[in-house]
């Protein structure tokens, strides 16, 4: 019995000792982050470089050293697009841990801008004989971002289709930044048609169809009072970009009074809230595309993006109700729709994004989609 209890105590003792050194250690730790200056930076922050490698701060920097210029020609609002014939870098920090093998040892991933502003080849305006062209209008999931554009699922639409079918061409009409859906068929209207496609895709994101990022939220998560927690469950914990699930944001957001879209954030001038699907803009906007390929005969294709959040096995992705209302609303236009959430619904959200702050589709979610997106276009190819 005196061997038991010396045993009991000397277990009371390390557990003492135990739960001592771990209150010490929190409290070090909270102590730590509370005097330390500013938050804790995310892994994968983005960065800008010319093609020198000198850093480009913003876009008032960028505009001043003219790297963007102002789109020409009739628009719905003023935009700005990067200057025709440049390269810039677009950096990510911290890619000696991320090991993103996309990006070259510096952590970047270099964009050429041809002639007419797009991340494309210089293309001839007198399309070759036989040549099929393949127009590609959209954002920044278009474009590319964030990653080398033989990667994006435009050029590698373009390569499968080149196996069987001899002389195609894709043309990587996406804008990277804030863009509506009535400024992608100016686009075509006004700029692309020189191209003379035999083919137009045009690619929705649903930040083109409602004031919202799917980043920024309205409710955000209430800090605890202890840093330590809240970077702890920041890390481990629900994602800063979960949503709800109780909560149907589509339909807040749909329904959101402009005023307090305004006050909130999720519109200004270059996201009017007059451009929203609330408002009636992109389908008016779908229709007229749809025409002005009728008019030449040629299919016009839409493809919708989903937000890269919510997504991943027991995930409730919160937005399916937008893409109901585009399928919807594409029956009725007479316009094929192909959504590719279901290629993307299965994986979990932090393995598509460029990096843990750059939510933009990396390879691997173009890689997803490609087989869907080839399907539905062959379909639509009378040769």
């Amino acid at each position: 019995m005196p061997n038991a209890a010396r045993t009991s105590r000397r277990r009371k003792l390390l557990g003492l000792v135990f739960a001592t050194a771990t209150l010490f250690a929190f409290g070090l730790a909270e102590i730590t982050l509370r005097f330390a200056d500013g938050e804790p930076a995310m892994l994968g922050e983005i960065s800008f470089a010319d093609e020198s490698g000198k850093p480009v701060k913003d876009l008032k920097e960028a505009a001043a050293r003219g790297l963007v210029v102002s789109v020409p020609g009739k628009k719905p609002r003023p935009r700005f697009m990067f200057r025709p014939g440049q390269s810039f870098y677009i950096a990510y920090s911290d890619n000696d841990v991320l090991k993103r093998d996309w990006l070259d040892e510096q952590g970047r991933v270099i964009n050429h801008i041809n002639r007419e502003g797009l991340r494309e080849r210089d293309l001839d305006q007198n399309k070759p004989p036989g040549q099929f062209r393949i127009a590609c209008l959209g954002d920044s999931f278009t474009f590319a971002w964030g990653i080398p554009v033989e990667q994006g699922w435009v050029r590698m639409l373009e390569d499968d289709l080149r196996e069987d079918m001899g002389d195609v061409r894709t043309i990587n009409c996406g804008a990277a930044g804030t863009v509506c859906i009535d400024e992608y068929v100016n686009g075509l209207q006004q700029r692309f048609s020189r191209y003379d496609p035999d083919m137009v895709v045009l690619t929705i994101c649903l930040n083109d169809l409602i004031p919202s990022s799917g980043l920024g939220y309205i409710d955000p998560i209430k800090p605890t009072g202890s840093k330590l927690l809240d970077l702890a469950r920041a890390v481990f914990g629900r994602s800063p970009l979960d949503l709800d699930p109780e909560r149907d944001w589509a339909q807040e957001l749909l329904d959101l009074p402009e005023d307090q879209a305004l006050k909130a954030g999720l519109v200004d001038s270059s996201r009017p809230y007059e451009a929203m699907w609330s408002q009636g803009v992109p389908q008016k906007a779908l229709r007229e595309a749809k025409a002005w390929c009728e008019a030449r005969e040629v299919p016009f294709l839409v493809v919708i993006w989903p937000f890269l959040q919510g997504l991943g096995p027991g995930k409730d992705y919160p937005f399916q109700k937008l893409h109901n209302l585009v399928a919807s609303d594409c029956e009725q236009a007479g316009i094929p729709l192909l959504d590719v959430l279901p290629a993307l619904k299965g994986t979990p959200e932090e393995d598509l994004w460029v990096t843990p702050t750059d939510p933009h589709a990396n390879p691997r979610a173009h890689l997803l989609v490609l087989p869907e997106i080839v399907k539905f276009v062959r379909s639509h190819i009378d040769r």
